[in-house]
C-alpha cells in the first residue's frame, strides 16, 4: 500500500474510534454535540471528587431535581445517622443511611472525563440542571457543595462535579444509585425493634404482653414477671391469659403461633403515602396488635391481601402510609382462645386452699384441709370424716383435673342448673376463691363457665367427674382412691 494511502486509513480510524468514545460518554437523552463542542474525554485519567472521614462531616443534605429534600445527620456522641425531612413519614433505616453517607464523602479514584469543560460541555454533562445538589457540612464549619449531572449515554454511570467546578467526572452506576435514589428506599419499615436482638430467640424473650383485637374477639397475653412467678401456683404458666378470659397460657402454642411470628414482622415497601380511602386496604376496620416490651410498645394496623402479590396490607399507628408485607406470617390473628389457652382450667396449689366443695346430681360434700408447712404434711376431712393423706390429695386432684377441648357457641339455658359444681375456698390465704361449673349442651360436651363467666369453651371430661361420686363411696367404705 502506498504511504498517503496508509495515511489516510489511520486517520479514518483515529476519527472512529474518538467518535464512539464521545458517543459513549455522551448523557442519555441528549442530542449528539456539535463536534467543536465534545468535552475531551482521558478514561485513564483519574481524580478525586471528595474524600472526607465520617467524623469530619455532620450532616449532608441531598436536594433532588424531582421529590423530597432530605438530610442525613451524624451524630458522633451516639454513633447514629437520623433522617430528616420535613416530608419524612419514617424514620430512616441505619444501615441505609450509613450507606449512603458513606459513598457520599467518598467519591475518589472517579474517572475524570473533562478538565476544564466549557459551559456548552457542561450541559452535555448535564449541569444545566442538575439531577441532585448534595451539600456536605463540615465539623469544622465549611461546606462543600456537589452536583450531580446526566446519566452517561451509555448507562455506565452519572456525570459529578463540585459546584461551579469546570472539573467533571464519572460516578459508577453504584454510586449513582445510592446517590440519587428516592428518599422512600431510606425509611425504616420495621414494626418490631428485631434488629435490637442477636436472635429470634432472644426478641421472643424480651415481649412483656401482647394484645390482638378482631371484629370478634380481644386476647390479651400477659408474661408473668420475676414476682409473679414465685407467687404463681404451682406448675403455672410463663403467660396468662387476661382477655377474654383470665387462664394459664399454653406457652408452647403462644410463641410459635404468635410471637415467633410477631418478631419477624417486616413490611417490604410502601403501598400508598397518605392514603385517601383505606377501606380499598381492608384498613378501614383492621385487626390491631398491641406489643409491648420493657422500653418499647407498638401498634400495627393489619389490613387485607393484595390481589396481585397476596401480601398483607399493614399500617405502623402513628405513621400515615399503607404499607405491603409480601412474606409475613399473620395466621396468628386467626388463633383463638382455647388454642392459646392451657388445657387445665384452673390452677391451685393445695397449700394455698382452705377447702373445696363438690355439687355433683344435688349431692354436696365438703373437702377440707389443714396445712403444716414445717413438715409439709397434709391432713384433710371429707365433711367430718377425717382423711389418709392419700385420698385428701387425690380427692383434691379430682376438682382441678377439668380440661377445656374447644370452643363453642353454646350459651346457658335460662334457669338451667349446673351438672357439676366445684368450689374452692382460699380462706384468709392469699388470693381468690373460684366457681367452676359445668352446663350439658350435648351428650357428650359441657359448658365450662369459671369464676361466673362464660368462657366459650367446653370440656368432654364429665365421665371423669362423675367417677367422683364413686370416690365418695370409696372413702365412705374406708378405702383408698385409685391412682
Amino acid at each position: 500500500m502506498k504511504r498517503p494511502a496508509l495515511i489516510v486509513c489511520i486517520t479514518a480510524i483515529v476519527l472512529l474510534c474518538a467518535a464512539i468514545v464521545v458517543m459513549f460518554l455522551l448523557p442519555e437523552g441528549q442530542p449528539e454535540p456539535e463536534p467543536t463542542h465534545t468535552p475531551p474525554v482521558s478514561s485513564a485519567t483519574t481524580g478525586e471528587l471528595i474524600n472526607k472521614a465520617q467524623d469530619d462531616v455532620d450532616s449532608i443534605s441531598f436536594t433532588p431535581k424531582e421529590g423530597f429534600d432530605y438530610s442525613i445527620s451524624f451524630n458522633q456522641t451516639s454513633n447514629e445517622f437520623t433522617l430528616d425531612s420535613a416530608s419524612a413519614v419514617f424514620p430512616g433505616q441505619q444501615l441505609a443511611l450509613h450507606t449512603v453517607f458513606h459513598h457520599a464523602i467518598t467519591l475518589s479514584g472517579l474517572t475524570k472525563v473533562a478538565e476544564d469543560a466549557d459551559d456548552s460541555q457542561l450541559a452535555v454533562f448535564g449541569f444545566n440542571e442538575p439531577t441532585m445538589g448534595i451539600m456536605l457540612k463540615l465539623t469544622d464549619g465549611s461546606s462543600v457543595m456537589l452536583e450531580l449531572g446526566a446519566v452517561q449515554a451509555a448507562g455506565q454511570g452519572r456525570y459529578a462535579r463540585e459546584q461551579n467546578s469546570r472539573e467533571v467526572f464519572l460516578l459508577s452506576e453504584l454510586q449513582s444509585f445510592l446517590l440519587t435514589m428516592d428518599m422512600e428506599n431510606l425509611y425504616d419499615l420495621s414494626f418490631f425493634p428485631a434488629r435490637e436482638f442477636p436472635d429470634i430467640i432472644e426478641a421472643v424473650s424480651s415481649i412483656n404482653n401482647i394484645l390482638i383485637e378482631t371484629k370478634d374477639e380481644v386476647i390479651e397475653l400477659h408474661r408473668r414477671t420475676a414476682a409473679e412467678i414465685d407467687n404463681a401456683a404451682f406448675g403455672s404458666s410463663e403467660f396468662r391469659i387476661l382477655r377474654p378470659s383470665a387462664a394459664e397460657g399454653n406457652d408452647s402454642e403462644i410463641r410459635s403461633v404468635v410471637l415467633e411470628s410477631v418478631v419477624l414482622i417486616r413490611p417490604d415497601s410502601i403501598e400508598s403515602l397518605r392514603p385517601a380511602d383505606l377501606s380499598v386496604y381492608g384498613l378501614d376496620a383492621p385487626v390491631r396488635l398491641t406489643v409491648s416490651m420493657d422500653n418499647w410498645s407498638g401498634t400495627l394496623l393489619i389490613g387485607g391481601r393484595s390481589a396481585d402479590s397476596g401480601g398483607r396490607y399493614v399500617m405502623i399507628d402513628g405513621y400515615d402510609a399503607v404499607l405491603l408485607d409480601a412474606f409475613g406470617d399473620y395466621s396468628f390473628i386467626n388463633a383463638s382462645y382455647s388454642q392459646l389457652r392451657t388445657p387445665m382450667m384452673w390452677m391451685y396449689n393445695i397449700t394455698d386452699v382452705a377447702s373445696v366443695t363438690f355439687v355433683l346430681d344435688g349431692v354436696t360434700r365438703v373437702l377440707s384441709f389443714e396445712h403444716s408447712l414445717e413438715d409439709e404434711s397434709l391432713q384433710g376431712w371429707l365433711d367430718d370424716k377425717e382423711l389418709s393423706e392419700t385420698n385428701a390429695r387425690r380427692l383434691f386432684m379430682a376438682a382441678l383435673l377439668i380440661n377445656q377441648n374447644g370452643e363453642t357457641d353454646a350459651i346457658i339455658p335460662e334457669n338451667a342448673v349446673p351438672d357439676y359444681t366445684v368450689r374452692i375456698f382460699k380462706g384468709d390465704i392469699r388470693g381468690p376463691d373460684g366457681t367452676l361449673e359445668l352446663y350439658s349442651i350435648n351428650d357428650s360436651q359441657y359448658l365450662i363457665v369459671l369464676n361466673g363467666e362464660n368462657t366459650g369453651l367446653f370440656t368432654t371430661r364429665m365421665a371423669l367427674q362423675q367417677q367422683v361420686l364413686n370416690r365418695f363411696e370409696i372413702i365412705d367404705a374406708g378405702g383408698d382412691i385409685p391412682v
